[in-house]
């Protein structure tokens, strides 16, 4: 065979596969439509924002104005101390905390040092390097004359303002990641979505294995009860991924000094919930699939999306809204919003509830699919592979080598 005879050859078994050929030439398209789309936003805006207001005055009325002002935050709330701002931040309500003393404005009156301060959560570090930058410029703004006139008001020259607001003190606070590691944030999306994936692979292929080897049809007797096929399926793959969890958190960790600041039931609540939900999606990809490359090719175009959509590499709320309700659907996105709020922020059981309660629908609504197309499956797979017959058209039957003779 000549060489150009073999890429005529390789050309043709390329096209004469549908699902080979969408993978290599629509599936490009198809991702960098996606990808464009969720960074259409080009940056991060509205992240909300509560204040502390100790002043209440022109000037801090006119600072908490130029945040709202900007399109990267929005005032959401106001709080009444300095402790129930950092709560909010703390609990995801807010991704910073604006924080105004009182007496600022007499203070510096007085050439008194008295900074606003800022706390930026930064378990996110999308969010928090964006929030400190844009929250510097802010400042920056006031400082070099935003509120001139309200201070002329007040009694004071031009040049005393100017020298006033050239010296507005400034500190900022980043919780969780102060020194912006990525070493603390990137390997835990990463060994999350790598988990995800191994287990739905090994589970995606737990049936179509025995469809390939002619052996599906001797769970018919389960068309009826296919919550039985997915007990016998499904509970060893379960518990494989729980050890995993573990040993990956732990190789983190104690490996690599990767910080868990939380408590453990929390985290095998998550866990539980997100083995859960992952096992009945591989479940509905299995029973749906003829092939195990089926179950495989399906699930290469939804591993990179998984781990894009997730809000880990660009945050949810600065994608588009039908990009967002997406990313909430996928197991890997709730799973990685517990696990930051957990290994990072160290918060209780209650702050993961939403998360785990939406793996857990997640879990029963595949789940609950795949039982009612089970028992389609198997009438397709028994018209697929009939029964082999005698000519006599009766069933061939083997006899018991015991009883022959």
């Amino acid at each position: 065979m000549k060489i150009g005879e073999a890429i005529a050859d390789e050309c043709r078994h390329m096209f004469t596969i549908p699902k080979l050929a969408a993978i290599l030439l629509l599936m490009p398209i198809l991702y960098a439509v996606l990808f464009g789309f969720l960074y259409s936003h080009e940056r991060i805006t509205e992240m909300p924002v509560v204040v502390y207001d100790g002043d209440n005055s022109s000037l801090s009325r006119q600072i908490i104005q130029a945040f709202d002002a900007t399109d990267t935050f929005q005032v959401t709330g106001q709080r009444w101390n300095q402790e129930d701002v950092v709560q909010a931040v703390q609990s995801g309500e807010a991704r910073v905390g604006l924080i105004i003393p009182p007496n600022f404005t007499s203070g510096l009156q007085h050439g008194e040092n008295v900074p606003i301060l800022t706390f930026i959560d930064g378990s996110n570090l999308i969010y928090s390097n964006s929030a400190s930058r844009i929250a510097n410029q802010v400042i920056m703004s006031v400082s070099s004359g935003a509120t001139l006139q309200t201070l002329d008001k007040q009694g004071m020259s031009s040049e005393q303002a100017g020298s006033l607001l050239n010296t507005i003190p400034y500190r900022s606070r980043v919780l969780y990641n102060p020194v912006f590691n990525y070493e603390y944030y990137m390997p835990i999306g990463v060994i999350s979505a790598a988990l995800q994936q191994c287990l739905l692979l090994g589970i995606a292929l737990s049936c179509t294995w025995q469809k390939e080897a002619g052996s599906w049809g001797q769970f018919g007797v389960w068309r009826f009860s296919p919550w039985k096929l997915a007990i016998a399926k499904l509970t060893p793959y379960f518990l494989i991924g729980l050890v995993n969890i573990v040993v990956s958190f732990s190789i983190a960790h104690f490996g690599f000094g990767i910080p868990f600041a939380g408590q453990l039931l929390p985290m095998l609540f998550l866990a539980l919930a997100f083995n859960f939900a992952v096992c009945g999606l591989g479940f509905l990809f299995s029973v749906v699939s003829k092939r195990q490359v089926d179950a495989i090719q399906a699930l290469m175009l939804i591993a990179m999306p998984s781990f894009m959509l997730s809000g880990y590499t660009w945050p949810l709320e600065a994608m588009p809204r039908v990009l967002r309700i997406i990313g909430e659907c996928l197991p890997l996105t709730q799973f990685l919003q517990g696990v930051r709020n957990i290994v990072g922020k160290g918060l209780p059981l209650e702050s993961i509830w939403g998360n785990v309660m939406a793996l857990g629908l997640i879990g029963l609504v595949t789940l609950l699919i795949s039982f009612l197309i089970y028992p389609l499956t198997i009438r397709r797979y028994s018209e697929d592979n009939p029964p082999i017959t005698s000519q006599s058209n009766q069933p061939v039957t083997i006899a018991d080598p015991v009883q022959k003779g």
